[in-house]
C-alpha cells in the first residue's frame, strides 16, 4: 500500500473548473504545508481548497456511436480535471453520459475526439501491451460485483496479482492485507453465493486495489444495495481515500453518495457537463433546474414537497422563500432576531440540516404574512445577514 505523497509546499488553490486559480489569500489563508490528502473547507467562504498534482485531466471529449441510421452523441465537448486524492462524483440521469465518460478513462471507450490523460498517460491513444499496463493503475469497481463465482473472496482478490505475473509467495501477505483494509477477516474461504451485497463490494474494492491503483473509478457502485449497507460502502472508500492518498471518480444518480463523500461534482444532462463546482457551494446555490433536481433529493423528499403543497393552500397569502445557510450560519438565531424585529408572521414549512464533505447546510423554507413592505424589509434583512434568500412563485 502507498501512503500519501508529494506534500510539498503549495499555496493553496480553490478547485475550480479549471482548478488553477489560487485563492485569495487575504480572505483564504492556509497552513502552506499542510498535507495533501487533507482537503479542508475554507471558514470564510465554505470553499474547499486543495494543492495536489493533477491527475486525470479531459480536454474536449466527445464520444459518438453510429447507429443504423444515425450518429449517437453520448458525450459532447467535455473539459474536466480532477486533482490527486480528490473524490469526484458524476451525476447524471439514465442516458446522460456519465458510463461512458467514465469507461474512456481506463481506455474502455476511445473518444471519437479530444484527449484523456491519467497520470501523463494519454489514455485516449495507447493500445495494446501500453494500455494494458495503463489499465492496471486505473481500476473499477461496479454496481453488481462482477466477481468469480468459482473463486473463493481470497482468490478473487488474488486474480489481478495472478494477471500480471506476481508469484504466489508475493500474493498471499498482499491478500491478507487487503482483506484486513476492507473488512473481511474470517470471510477468505468463502464464496460469493455465501456473502452478502455489502461483503461482495468488498470484495470488489478489495481486488481493485491488488495493482496499487492511482485511481479507482466506480460505477454506480451502491446502487444494487440497501441504504445502511451503502453507507458502510461509502465509509469505506472515504476511509480508503485518506489511508491511500487514492483518486475516487464515482458515478451516481443518487445525490446522498454526493453528498457524503464527495469534494467536487459534476452534473451531466445530454452528454454534457451543466454544472461542476464543490459539493457544499452546489448544495448551497445549484444554477441549473437538473442540479436543483438532484439536490432536492435531499433536502426536500417526496413526502416532504406533499406535505409543503399541502400548507401552501392552506396559507395562500404571503411570500414563500428558502434560505439556506453553510457552516456556522447554521446554528446562528437569524430567525428569532427576525420575528423579534419585524411585524410579521413567520411560518416554518419545512427545515432541512446536511452534512457534506465540506461543511454544514441547512435551509429553511418560510411563509411570511404581514405587511408587503415589512415582508420586503425582512427579506432584505436576511440577505444583509448573508443568508441564501430565495424567494419562491407560488404555482
Amino acid at each position: 500500500m502507498k501512503p500519501g505523497n508529494r506534500h510539498g509546499n503549495v499555496k493553496w488553490c480553490q478547485i475550480t473548473q479549471s482548478a488553477s486559480a489560487l485563492a485569495d489569500e487575504r480572505k483564504c489563508a492556509g497552513p502552506e504545508t499542510e498535507r495533501l490528502r487533507d482537503l479542508s473547507a475554507c471558514p470564510q467562504t465554505g470553499l474547499f481548497y486543495y494543492r495536489g498534482d493533477q491527475m486525470i485531466k479531459l480536454e474536449q471529449i466527445t464520444k459518438q456511436f453510429r447507429l443504423s441510421n444515425r450518429t449517437l452523441t453520448a458525450v459532447d465537448a467535455v473539459d474536466l480535471e480532477i486533482r490527486e486524492g480528490e473524490i469526484f462524483g458524476i451525476i447524471g440521469y439514465s442516458g446522460a453520459g456519465k458510463s461512458t465518460l467514465i469507461r474512456m478513462l481506463n481506455g474502455l471507450e476511445k473518444p471519437t475526439s479530444g484527449n484523456v490523460t491519467v497520470n501523463g498517460m494519454k489514455m485516449s491513444s495507447v493500445s495494446g501491451a501500453d494500455l494494458r499496463k495503463a489499465r492496471q493503475k486505473v481500476s473499477m469497481i461496479f454496481q453488481h460485483f462482477n466477481l468469480l463465482w468459482s473463486r473463493t473472496v481470497a482468490e478473487n482478490i488474488a486474480f489481478p496479482l495472478e494477471i500480471a505475473g506476481v508469484k504466489k509467495a508475493d500474493r498471499e501477505p498482499k491478500v491478507r492485507e487487503l482483506i484486513r483494509l476492507v473488512g473481511l477477516e474470517g470471510r477468505e474461504d468463502a464464496y460469493p453465493s455465501e456473502l452478502s451485497g455489502g461483503q461482495k463490494q468488498r470484495v470488489g474494492i478489495a481486488r481493485a486495489l491488488a495493482n496499487d491503483p492511482d485511481v479507482l473509478l466506480c460505477d454506480e457502485a451502491t446502487s444494487a444495495l440497501d441504504p445502511e449497507t451503502t453507507d458502510s460502502i461509502l465509509d469505506l472508500l472515504t476511509d480508503i481515500n485518506k489511508r491511500l492518498n487514492l483518486t475516487i471518480v464515482l458515478i451516481t444518480h443518487e445525490m446522498h453518495v454526493i453528498r457524503k463523500i464527495c469534494h467536487r461534482v459534476a452534473v451531466m444532462e445530454a452528454g454534457q457537463v451543466v454544472e461542476m463546482g464543490n459539493v457544499l457551494q452546489v448544495f448551497r446555490s445549484p444554477q441549473q433546474p437538473i442540479t436543483k433536481r438532484f439536490v432536492s433529493q435531499v433536502t426536500e423528499s417526496p413526502d416532504v414537497k406533499q406535505a409543503i403543497g399541502q400548507l401552501i393552500k392552506e396559507n395562500p397569502d404571503g411570500t414563500l422563500i428558502r434560505l439556506g445557510f453553510v457552516g456556522e450560519r447554521t446554528g446562528e438565531p437569524v430567525l428569532a432576531r427576525l420575528i423579534r424585529t419585524f411585524n410579521i408572521d413567520v411560518n416554518i414549512l419545512q427545515a432541512n440540516v446536511s452534512q457534506t464533505h465540506g461543511g454544514t447546510f441547512g435551509s429553511i423554507i418560510l411563509n411570511l404574512a404581514g405587511d408587503e413592505s415589512a415582508v420586503a424589509e425582512a427579506v432584505e434583512f436576511l440577505h444583509s445577514e448573508g443568508v441564501e434568500t430565495e424567494v419562491i412563485e407560488r404555482d
